[in-house]
Protein backbone atom coordinates (compact mmCIF):
# COMPACT_ATOMS: atom_id res chain seq x y z
CA UNK A 1 0.00 0.00 0.00
CA UNK A 2 1.21 3.46 -0.91
CA UNK A 3 -0.45 6.35 1.68
CA UNK A 4 -0.23 9.74 0.45
CA UNK A 5 0.11 12.65 3.37
CA UNK A 6 -1.42 15.49 2.26
CA UNK A 7 0.46 19.15 3.42
CA UNK A 8 -0.50 20.97 6.00
CA UNK A 9 -3.22 22.79 4.94
CA UNK A 10 -3.89 20.28 2.10
CA UNK A 11 -6.56 17.52 2.11
CA UNK A 12 -6.10 14.53 -0.11
CA UNK A 13 -7.56 16.07 -3.05
CA UNK A 14 -4.13 17.74 -3.65
CA UNK A 15 -3.78 13.76 -4.94
CA UNK A 16 -6.41 13.89 -7.60
CA UNK A 17 -5.48 13.46 -11.55
CA UNK A 18 -2.27 11.51 -12.44
CA UNK A 19 -2.10 10.81 -8.73
CA UNK A 20 -4.76 8.59 -9.45
CA UNK A 21 -2.67 6.49 -11.55
CA UNK A 22 -0.76 5.13 -8.63
CA UNK A 23 -1.41 1.58 -8.13
CA UNK A 24 -2.68 0.71 -4.55
CA UNK A 25 -2.61 4.05 -3.35
CA UNK A 26 -4.68 5.60 -0.33
CA UNK A 27 -4.40 9.12 -0.13
CA UNK A 28 -5.01 10.37 3.67
CA UNK A 29 -7.08 13.01 5.53
CA UNK A 30 -5.30 14.75 8.52
CA UNK A 31 -7.33 14.16 11.48
CA UNK A 32 -9.38 16.00 13.99
CA UNK A 33 -7.14 17.25 16.62
CA UNK A 34 -7.12 15.67 19.57
CA UNK A 35 -4.38 17.72 21.70
CA UNK A 36 -1.14 15.89 19.53
CA UNK A 37 1.76 19.09 19.85
CA UNK A 38 4.62 17.00 18.21
CA UNK A 39 5.13 15.58 14.88
CA UNK A 40 5.57 12.53 16.60
CA UNK A 41 2.46 12.03 18.12
CA UNK A 42 0.81 12.86 14.55
CA UNK A 43 2.90 10.01 13.35
CA UNK A 44 1.56 7.30 15.97
CA UNK A 45 -1.80 8.26 15.82
CA UNK A 46 -1.73 8.21 11.79
CA UNK A 47 -0.45 4.52 12.22
CA UNK A 48 -2.79 3.69 14.55
CA UNK A 49 -5.90 5.07 12.68
CA UNK A 50 -4.74 3.85 9.09
CA UNK A 51 -2.79 0.58 10.27
CA UNK A 52 0.29 1.67 8.48
CA UNK A 53 2.89 -0.95 8.52
CA UNK A 54 6.99 -1.49 7.65
CA UNK A 55 5.16 -2.98 4.64
CA UNK A 56 3.52 -0.17 3.26
CA UNK A 57 5.61 3.15 1.51
CA UNK A 58 4.41 6.66 2.10
CA UNK A 59 4.78 9.49 -0.67
CA UNK A 60 4.34 13.03 1.70
CA UNK A 61 4.06 16.27 0.77
CA UNK A 62 5.57 18.99 3.25
CA UNK A 63 4.12 18.70 6.21
CA UNK A 64 3.27 14.88 5.02
CA UNK A 65 6.75 14.13 4.35
CA UNK A 66 7.71 15.25 7.53
CA UNK A 67 5.26 12.95 9.69
CA UNK A 68 6.34 10.30 6.98
CA UNK A 69 10.26 10.44 8.35
CA UNK A 70 8.49 10.24 11.86
CA UNK A 71 6.08 6.94 10.84
CA UNK A 72 9.32 5.70 9.27
CA UNK A 73 11.45 6.42 12.12
CA UNK A 74 8.99 4.00 14.26
CA UNK A 75 8.47 1.52 11.56
CA UNK A 76 11.10 1.62 8.73
CA UNK A 77 8.39 1.50 6.05
CA UNK A 78 9.19 0.33 2.63
CA UNK A 79 9.37 3.40 1.11
CA UNK A 80 9.71 7.32 1.62
CA UNK A 81 9.10 9.79 -0.88
CA UNK A 82 9.62 13.23 -0.01
CA UNK A 83 7.52 15.88 -2.71
CA UNK A 84 8.71 19.19 -1.24
CA UNK A 85 9.30 18.38 2.29
CA UNK A 86 12.00 18.34 4.50
CA UNK A 87 14.76 16.13 6.21
CA UNK A 88 15.50 18.86 8.91
CA UNK A 89 14.40 22.65 10.14
CA UNK A 90 17.56 24.37 8.81
CA UNK A 91 15.89 23.36 5.58
CA UNK A 92 12.39 25.63 6.29
CA UNK A 93 12.31 29.45 5.67
CA UNK A 94 13.76 30.57 8.64
CA UNK A 95 11.41 33.35 8.24
CA UNK A 96 8.19 31.41 8.42
CA UNK A 97 9.44 29.23 11.48
CA UNK A 98 9.70 32.41 13.12
CA UNK A 99 6.62 33.50 12.90
CA UNK A 100 5.02 29.92 14.01
CA UNK A 101 4.18 31.03 17.77
CA UNK A 102 1.87 33.72 15.91
CA UNK A 103 -0.45 30.78 14.59
CA UNK A 104 -1.55 30.28 18.09
CA UNK A 105 -3.63 33.56 18.27
CA UNK A 106 -3.74 33.94 14.49
CA UNK A 107 -7.74 34.07 14.00
CA UNK A 108 -7.56 30.88 11.60
CA UNK A 109 -11.72 29.88 11.88
CA UNK A 110 -12.30 32.86 10.60
CA UNK A 111 -9.75 33.63 7.65
CA UNK A 112 -11.09 29.98 6.41
CA UNK A 113 -14.18 30.68 6.30
CA UNK A 114 -12.98 33.81 3.58
CA UNK A 115 -10.96 30.82 2.22
CA UNK A 116 -14.20 28.55 1.87
CA UNK A 117 -15.70 31.27 -0.66
CA UNK A 118 -13.02 31.25 -3.29
CA UNK A 119 -13.35 28.67 -5.65
CA UNK A 120 -9.73 27.47 -5.72
CA UNK A 121 -8.70 23.91 -4.89
CA UNK A 122 -5.95 25.26 -2.29
CA UNK A 123 -9.04 27.81 -0.46
CA UNK A 124 -11.31 25.34 -0.61
CA UNK A 125 -8.90 22.41 0.86
CA UNK A 126 -7.25 25.18 3.55
CA UNK A 127 -11.14 25.79 4.56
CA UNK A 128 -11.55 22.25 5.36
CA UNK A 129 -8.78 21.13 7.37
CA UNK A 130 -8.83 21.45 11.20
CA UNK A 131 -7.68 24.67 12.57
CA UNK A 132 -6.85 23.53 15.78
CA UNK A 133 -4.68 21.20 13.89
CA UNK A 134 -3.22 23.61 11.59
CA UNK A 135 -2.13 25.90 14.66
CA UNK A 136 -0.31 22.77 16.80
CA UNK A 137 1.17 22.08 13.35
CA UNK A 138 2.58 25.62 13.09
CA UNK A 139 4.44 24.78 16.35
CA UNK A 140 5.05 21.25 16.09
CA UNK A 141 7.50 21.83 13.31
CA UNK A 142 9.26 24.98 14.74
CA UNK A 143 10.22 22.71 17.40
CA UNK A 144 10.95 19.49 15.13
CA UNK A 145 14.85 18.13 15.51
CA UNK A 146 14.54 16.60 12.19
CA UNK A 147 14.95 13.09 10.56
CA UNK A 148 18.57 11.55 11.53
CA UNK A 149 18.17 7.73 10.69
CA UNK A 150 19.22 5.37 7.74
CA UNK A 151 18.08 7.89 4.51
CA UNK A 152 18.61 4.78 2.77
CA UNK A 153 15.27 3.85 1.57
CA UNK A 154 13.72 7.89 1.50
CA UNK A 155 13.96 9.70 -2.07
CA UNK A 156 13.32 13.43 -2.82
CA UNK A 157 11.46 15.46 -4.91
CA UNK A 158 11.41 18.93 -5.06
CA UNK A 159 10.73 22.03 -7.10
CA UNK A 160 13.84 23.91 -7.73
CA UNK A 161 12.03 27.49 -7.34
CA UNK A 162 10.52 26.30 -3.82
CA UNK A 163 10.58 29.54 -1.58
CA UNK A 164 9.53 27.49 1.67
CA UNK A 165 11.69 24.85 1.57
CA UNK A 166 15.15 25.30 0.21
CA UNK A 167 15.90 22.25 -2.76
CA UNK A 168 17.91 19.78 -1.54
CA UNK A 169 21.40 18.81 -3.42
CA UNK A 170 19.68 15.18 -3.41
CA UNK A 171 16.49 15.99 -4.83
CA UNK A 172 15.24 14.86 -8.11
CA UNK A 173 14.44 18.43 -9.31
CA UNK A 174 11.58 19.69 -10.99
CA UNK A 175 12.49 22.87 -13.03
CA UNK A 176 10.09 25.18 -12.36
CA UNK A 177 8.09 23.85 -9.45
CA UNK A 178 7.39 26.29 -6.50
CA UNK A 179 6.26 24.45 -3.42
CA UNK A 180 3.12 22.89 -4.48
CA UNK A 181 4.90 20.62 -6.90
CA UNK A 182 2.34 18.05 -5.87
CA UNK A 183 -0.44 19.94 -7.68
CA UNK A 184 0.99 21.96 -10.14
CA UNK A 185 3.34 19.03 -11.20
CA UNK A 186 1.62 16.45 -10.23
CA UNK A 187 2.26 15.13 -14.10
CA UNK A 188 5.77 15.27 -13.64
CA UNK A 189 5.80 14.19 -9.46
CA UNK A 190 3.97 10.98 -10.87
CA UNK A 191 6.34 9.88 -13.67
CA UNK A 192 9.49 10.60 -11.08
CA UNK A 193 7.94 8.25 -8.49
CA UNK A 194 7.12 5.51 -10.85
CA UNK A 195 11.11 5.75 -11.86
CA UNK A 196 11.86 5.70 -8.28
CA UNK A 197 9.74 2.52 -7.16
Amino acid sequence: MIHLLPGMGATSAMYDGPWKSLPDSNPLEWPTHHGETTIADVARRMIDEHAISARDSIIGSSLGGIVALEIHRFLTLNQVILVGSAVSRAEINGLLLGLAPLAQITPLKFIQVLAGKTPTLMSSMFAEVDSDFIKAMCGAVAQWEGYTGSKERISRIHGDQDLIIACPADAHVIAGGGHLIAITHSEDCVRLIEELQ
